[in-house]
């Protein structure tokens, strides 16, 4: 009598097994391909917000060293994408955003530039005065993409 209640103890945890492997299976994977598509959504919505705060900050750059400040509302929307970084980028994204701020209303202290003496101001400046933000935006992006482990990165790697 006891072999027959293991065979049918072991038929009722066979089928039990069977049926709840492919539930925990999809439970699984759906939660792996939320998350997927969340940090996806967050990458994109950060370079969205660093090219839009790169637009900004190049136009208000010139102007500062033209004293053009027809638009001051700029200078507040390009504070605004850097309060809208703290949300979310790391803290040297944000640092190098800052230390751009600052730059740029350090120049409006300075003389006002000549059409001539801004073209010489750009060749002689050597790299782009936006360019710590953009390499820190760089650096954080990357980490994410090598964190979430998309196909881009494993194709970019596979390719050495």
């Amino acid at each position: 009598m006891e072999t027959a209640l293991i065979s049918a103890l072991s038929a009722l945890a066979g089928s039990a097994i069977g049926s709840l492997a492919p539930v925990l299976s999809n439970v699984i994977l759906q939660r792996s391909v939320t998350q997927r598509e969340f940090l996806t959504r967050s990458v994109a919505a950060r370079e969205s917000l660093y090219s839009e705060f790169i637009d900004q900050a190049s136009h208000l750059y010139v102007n500062s060293l033209t004293r053009d400040m027809e638009d001051f509302e700029k200078l507040l929307q390009v504070y605004a994408l850097i309060g809208r970084m703290m949300l979310t980028s790391s803290s040297e994204v944000v640092k190098e955003a800052e230390e751009l701020m600052r730059r740029i209303t350090a120049n409006f202290a300075q003389k006002n530039l000549t059409l001539s003496e801004l073209q010489k101001h750009a060749v002689n400046a050597g790299k782009s005065p936006i360019e710590p933000f953009s390499l820190a935006c760089r650096i954080e992006l990357n980490t994410i993409v090598k964190t979430m482990h998309l196909p881009r990165y494993k194709l970019h790697q596979t390719r050495r």
